[in-house]
């Protein structure tokens, strides 16, 4: 028997307000409906180093095959953009016998242009699935998180965590924001997001929130060669509290987050330009449940182009961290990116060091302020017009200050007061490669294998992700007015 949720009626409400309201009548309006019907083969394979998860019998693996049919209204004129996609996934999952169900993936996004300089827009999306990735893909970074409402390239700060792949849940994240150009070198904006996790079966280990975010920025150019921005955001986390960490502990989980960041560029040519920048973030608990905690950070780098295919950007500086009851500890925050675009291919390098507030990834392991490395390499070549390969790589250092619970006790450090001390450490490897190729018209096929490893110190934090997925897809127009 199929199984089906229900989408929140709060974010079906917002979706129609938004679609009247951009809906007038205009003389240059043009809408497309386009349909598209496949199969879908989705396998993940998870192996644990000591055994299966210590004995809950369930590897979280899945073997699905099933049907994904697609509809996606995209309606335009010169003053606004409404896009709506609908994709459900009917499907029969056979690794576990936990039978057929049914996925669902509602995305919104508009905007509308109020004047020459006022613009406002808003997004929502809507997942229901066992996947992590599918709630992270369109939605990579934290709204919220350096306080300009805009997606930050290589943050990962609050992405759903791949520890709790297999677990049923359904997300919903909704996303306002206006901005407004004061002159031609000032703008001032902000918005709102609210977003809530909910897991199906709580015992996993998946922590159920709601969040709140409001964030406001401010950019303003003194001359040609200097600029500067100021962006700030506040977070309201509101937790399950039958899901907290210390059980004999009658306080809440729930949080506020600051953040403060202030930026200034000096551009010396269209080749290069010099940035500057100073943020904080702090995070303050309602309960004991976990000390507080804040970071400093600043930095100065160097973005220059070689040519029109080229672009590197270096920077880093010194940062301090802080958690409650522990004498503070100075670290550093670097950066390294290199864009290279070929005539059939791109390549891209990111390495980055950083602290990370992670609060709203959905597993208590992830929680807290945490030091981390990354390195990350992408390659996409297309042969031809119809078909595309691609192939990643990357590595991760995780080390969660403060931990609690059983995270504390597998650190197995005395903590000597300092903050850093005592830490949860983990190491994530990952690599993959696919390809899309287009035919017929009409017809698409794509492959994916991904290759994933985590190593932690917990049993439940070490194993081995292989996951394959294969679509064969059909697409077309089916009305345009």
């Amino acid at each position: 028997m199929w199984t089906v949720s229900r989408v929140p009626r709060r974010t079906v409400f917002c979706l129609l307000v938004f679609i009247v309201s951009g809906a007038t009548p205009a003389l240059a309006r043009d809408t497309t409906i386009t349909g598209s019907v496949g199969t879908v083969f989705d396998y993940l394979e998870r192996t644990y180093k000591y055994g299966d998860n210590a004995g809950s019998g369930d590897n979280a693996d899945r073997q699905k095959i099933g049907i994904q049919p697609e509809i996606l209204v995209v309606s335009r004129d010169v003053r606004d953009t409404l896009s709506l996609r609908y994709s459900p996934t009917l499907s029969h999952d056979y690794a576990l016998k936990r039978g057929n169900g049914v996925d669902h993936q509602l995305d919104f996004q508009g905007e509308r242009w109020l004047s020459q300089f006022w613009s406002i827009s808003m997004s929502d999306m809507y997942t229901r699935s066992d996947d992590p990735d599918t709630a992270n893909r369109d939605y990579p970074n934290d709204v919220s998180g350096n306080g300009s409402g805009q997606a930050t390239p290589g943050n990962t700060a609050n992405q759903l965590s791949n520890d709790l792949n297999g677990q049923k849940f359904w997300s919903n994240t909704f996303n306002a924001q206006t901005s407004y150009a004061v002159d031609k070198d000032s703008t001032i904006g902000g918005g709102y997001s609210y977003s809530l996790l909910r897991y199906d079966d709580s015992a996993t280990g998946g922590q159920n929130y709601d969040r709140h975010s409001f964030f406001t920025n401010l950019s303003h150019g003194f001359t040609p060669n200097w600029r500067s921005n100021l962006g700030l955001n506040y977070t309201r986390g509101l937790y399950d509290n039958t899901q907290q960490l210390n059980v004999n502990s009658t306080a809440t989980p729930d949080l506020d987050q600051y953040g403060f960041n202030f930026g200034i560029d000096y551009v010396r040519n269209p080749h290069d330009f010099y940035p500057f920048s100073y943020s904080l973030n702090k995070t303050l608990y309602d309960g004991d449940t976990s000390p507080n905690s804040a970071t400093h950070s600043w930095s100065l780098g160097w973005n220059h182009a070689f040519d029109s295919r080229t672009r590197m950007t270096l920077g880093g500086g010194p940062s301090y961290a802080k958690v409650q009851g522990q004498d503070g500890t100075w670290g550093y925050n670097a950066y390294a990116t290199l864009m290279r675009a070929y005539e059939h291919a791109a390549l891209s390098l990111d390495l980055r060091k950083t602290y990370e507030m992670n609060n709203f990834t959905g597993s208590s392991a992830d929680s807290g302020l945490t030091d981390t490395y990354s390195a990350r390499a992408t390659l996409t070549y297309s042969h031809t017009e119809h078909l595309t390969f691609n192939v990643y790589g990357g590595y991760r250092s995780e080390s969660n200050f403060d931990p609690q619970g059983a995270y504390r006790i597998a650190a197995g450090t005395a903590s000597t007061g300092k903050t850093g001390d005592n830490s949860y450490d983990r190491n994530i490897y990952e690599a993959g490669i696919g390809f899309t190729y287009s035919f017929a018209r009409w017809y698409t096929a794509a492959l994916k294998y991904g290759y994933y490893v985590s190593d932690g110190k917990l049993e439940n934090d070490q194993y081995t992700d292989h996951i394959i997925l294969f679509t064969l897809s059909a697409k077309r127009d089916l009305w345009r007015w």
